[in-house]
């Protein structure tokens, strides 16, 4: 399993997976694939402030560069996705061109965060079009699939601070990342207890000044 850098529109850099067969089937013929069948993203541990994340899904060319740009075509497989286009990621053109003298080529898809439930992994399966200059060379490289999830677990920690904090809600733990820098364990909690809950209040303080986004905080005496 590899671990790749996801590029963000707040330069913040999260972590994604993609797995590979193998082996797989030249067939001997000229065209272009994807280097990689499968990207697992996980967002949940990002920073609040991040709303969308960009990853960049390279395609390489198979048989001979060329001295003229060349045009290929994608796709994406609805019986196999169910996130919604235009909602979970931004749209993107199908019509693409290998420029002149390239090896490679790289899809950027927008994944928009503030749109993922608590819940869902979402899917998305997209294939080189058959059709084209440069269809699918190698069949196991034909399509590749996106997994993507917004999902972050109630760490142990929260029950023993939930006089102040309330209900678990990943918001909060994600507002906290970001002023922290990183996620928590128990045994952090319970070493820097009042460290940590003088930055819940900072997120509290946000989310009081913001009450559009939703998220509530118990209305008690913070000691800190």
């Amino acid at each position: 399993m590899r671990y790749l850098p996801l590029l963000v529109t707040s330069c913040f850099c999260l972590l994604f997976s993609c797995t590979q067969e193998q082996s797989f089937v030249y067939e001997g013929r000229e065209g272009i694939s994807f280097e990689h069948n499968t990207y697992q993203i996980g967002m949940g541990n990002a920073p609040y402030s991040i709303s969308d994340s960009i990853v960049p899904i390279p395609l390489m060319l198979v048989g001979t560069v060329s001295s003229q740009s060349r045009p290929y075509a994608i796709k994406i497989i609805d019986t196999a996705t169910t996130a919604r286009e235009g909602i979970q990621f931004q749209a993107f053109d199908r019509k693409r061109t290998l420029p002149a003298g390239a090896m490679t080529d790289t899809l950027f898809l927008k994944i928009h965060r503030r749109t993922l439930n608590e819940d869902s992994i979402y899917t998305l399966t997209i294939a080189i079009n058959k059709e084209g200059e440069l269809p699918p060379a190698i069949s196991e490289r034909a399509y590749v699939k996106l997994m993507f999830d917004n999902r972050l677990a109630m760490p142990q920690w929260w029950s023993d601070v939930s006089y102040w904090l309330g209900e678990y809600d990943r918001r909060k733990y994600q507002k906290f990342i970001e002023l922290n820098g990183t996620p928590i364990t128990e045994r952090d909690m319970n070493e820097r207890k009042y460290d940590y809950l003088r930055i819940f209040k900072k997120v509290k303080s946000y989310f009081d000044s913001h009450p559009h986004e939703g998220v509530l905080f118990p209305d008690v005496y913070w000691e800190v």
